[in-house]
């Protein structure tokens, strides 16, 4: 049996601050079994202006190709402070 790939955690963003872009980035994931939604982030009284979602390199780059550049697609890193 083939193995699958591992999943990442990839934050994804609107390039051009563009809520209505993320919020079709979003319903378009939503039976895409391949891709899970972990966290929204943005304030409790409006939309999301970041999401973070769990998928694996491959379908992270489809993503990418997909949107036009419209999305910032990024691995999702530990912060540190220095």
């Amino acid at each position: 049996m083939p193995s699958t790939p591992a999943s990442t955690r990839y934050i994804v963003r609107a390039a051009a601050d563009d809520n209505a872009v993320l919020a079709r980035f979003l319903d378009s994931i939503r039976d895409t079994p391949a891709v899970r939604l972990v966290d929204t982030i943005g304030p409790s009284a409006g939309p999301p202006h970041t999401v973070v979602v769990e998928t694996d390199p491959a379908t992270a780059e489809q993503l990418k190709q997909r949107t036009h550049n419209q999305l910032m697609i990024e691995p999702d890193s530990p912060l540190s402070l220095f």
